[in-house]
């Protein structure tokens, strides 16, 4: 006797016609009553009779029905408090990230990973440098778990801490027109006669701070703008209107106008996972950060 037996008794004895059973089951007729006739035999009771192009039970088979479809709700509700219990007990964390074009790249294969190896959930929020929310408050209130930018944003904040992933500096935004998106690297003294825009987003980020700084005190000839929107500053290089200075993160290898040629600076810029330092010995997290640097691996070997 198997489940599959089981059903099909439990699905005739409601519906009273092999036809129907056997479009519940995904079954031929055939094969419905090839299952019925295997569970009487190996019970030796008489379930079904099969008279006059009508399908009855017996007494016999009226009894073994009503057990069976009460077994049967308990398993059911058995099987249903079992997956909700394990959905309770499930790790969920949050992930907050910025959207940058290597993010798209490698946090599908973090999710698959995470999924597969660790049975989590992963919950992402978009955070926009420039928007509304602060980073730093939406990790110190704990709306989010981990979040995925440059190291400088969290090293001075004494309650968060973080593992770098990715080592960057500076790139230059260049018109796939201009000459200088063919060069290896730039100077600042390279980008003499250009306007110049200089991502800033809203978070007091220490890098930008610190290269504004040289800009004004020693590059004050350059043409140097702020602008707190990376899609327009590369719409305005990529029409070959102006230079755009970004952390090399923000480099989008499908870019059709724009180059991204390295910055020579002596500015180092770690791409990182920052979270609460209380959360430091957090398993649960260290997971998932090992996950993220297995994507990185993988993935920037594309880029």
């Amino acid at each position: 006797m198997n489940f599959t037996q089981i059903r099909c008794f439990l699905s005739l004895g409601r519906t009273l016609n092999y036809s129907k059973t056997a479009d519940e089951m995904f079954m031929s007729q055939p094969a419905v009553s090839k299952n019925i006739k295997k569970l009487e035999s190996e019970l030796g009771i008489k379930l079904v009779v099969f008279a006059h192009h009508k399908v009855s039970l017996t007494e016999n088979g009226r009894f073994f029905w009503n057990k069976m479809t009460a077994m049967e709700a308990m398993f059911q509700d058995t099987v249903t408090s079992m997956r909700n219990n394990e959905a309770s007990d499930q790790v969920s964390l949050n992930i907050g990230f910025t959207g940058i074009p290597f993010e798209r790249s490698f946090l599908p294969r973090v999710i698959e990973t995470v999924r597969d190896k660790f049975h989590y959930q992963l919950n992402f929020t978009f955070l926009d440098p420039n928007g509304d929310k602060n980073i730093i408050s939406e990790l110190t209130n704990q709306q989010i778990d981990l979040m995925l930018f440059q190291s400088d944003l969290f090293s001075n904040n004494k309650a968060l801490t973080y593992t770098p992933l990715l080592n960057g500096g500076f790139s230059v935004a260049v018109s796939r027109q201009n000459p200088l998106s063919n060069r290896a690297s730039l100077s600042l003294r390279d980008l003499a006669g250009y306007d110049i825009y200089l991502w800033e987003g809203n978070e007091n980020i220490p890098a930008v701070k610190s290269l504004k700084y040289l800009l004004n005190q020693d590059y004050a000839e350059l043409n140097v703008k702020e602008l707190y929107d990376t899609s327009i500053l590369e719409i305005y290089a990529g029409a070959n209107r102006v230079l755009g200075i970004v952390p090399s993160f923000l480099y989008n290898p499908t870019s059709k106008y724009v180059n991204y040629v390295k910055l020579d600076l002596d500015y180092q810029i770690h791409y990182s996972a920052g979270y609460l330092r209380k959360k430091e010995s957090d398993p649960h997290i260290q997971n998932v950060i090992k996950a993220i640097r297995q994507a990185i691996l993988i993935e920037k070997k594309s880029w």
